[in-house]
């Protein structure tokens, strides 16, 4: 279903997605006669996958995370992202509203703890147990195709990545996330930069060696997780 609910960004004379609900699909110009499609999925998986790396977009592009897993008492879930220098008051730059579904052999974006607490505030939440997740409707409040949204595409690609080796990493011009290896994070991450892994590279340590070596100084495990940052 084509959606015609766009406005044109003044500055670019883009249009800006406003909503799309499921089902819905925007037809976004492009260089040429092609018209780009975007989906109510496509600005979700946007968003899902700015959350896995929520570290690196809170602290490189100053953005701000916010997740409800029980909106109405319902089970409903919502993801917010704004930037953090923006006020209270200003709209989300994503909102994605998510809904569960009880199909087994549907489409469905991630599979998380379904919450409820039947909007009874003084009464405990019910957890329904692992439930799939559909997107009901993305938001979006800047151009799909501006610069903005391509570099965050770009930072996605690149932190999904997993090099083998240290040399690897460092051809790749990219920083080392480093988390503590138990189920629970322990301590705020250490993040390695080009020139320390430079280091550990010439001194010939191998990548798990060196994963092995990390310990956590708050519970003393060793074996990081560690990830392209």
């Amino acid at each position: 279903m084509p959606n015609a609910g766009n406005i044109m960004n003044v500055h670019t004379g883009k249009p800006i997605i406003r909503s799309v609900s499921q089902g819905e699909t925007i037809k976004l110009p492009v260089d040429g006669p092609t018209l780009q499609e975007v989906t109510c999925d496509d600005i979700a998986r946007l968003a899902l996958a700015m959350h896995d790396h929520e570290y690196f977009f809170s602290l490189r592009r100053g953005l701000r995370f916010d997740f409800s897993r029980d909106l109405n008492g319902s089970g409903i879930q919502g993801l917010y992202i704004r930037r953090e220098s923006d006020g209270k008051d200003t709209s989300n730059l994503l909102e994605i509203i998510f809904d569960y579904t009880l199909e087994k052999d549907g489409n469905f974006l991630y599979e998380a703890d379904l919450i409820k607490d039947h909007g009874k505030d003084y009464e405990p939440s019910i957890n329904c147990g692992k439930t799939r997740f559909v997107a009901r409707s993305s938001t979006i409040q800047i151009d799909w195709n501006s610069d903005e949204a391509q570099q965050w595409r770009s930072d996605i690609e690149r932190l999904s990545r997993s090099p083998e080796t240290l040399t690897e990493w460092i051809e790749d011009d990219s920083e080392m996330l480093v988390r503590c290896g138990s189920i629970y994070f322990c301590r705020k991450p250490a993040i390695f930069n080009i020139n320390d892994l430079r280091r550990y590279d010439a001194s010939g340590i191998s990548l798990k060696v060196l994963k092995d070596r990390f310990k956590c100084s708050k519970c003393g495990k060793r074996g990081a997780r560690v990830t392209v940052f």
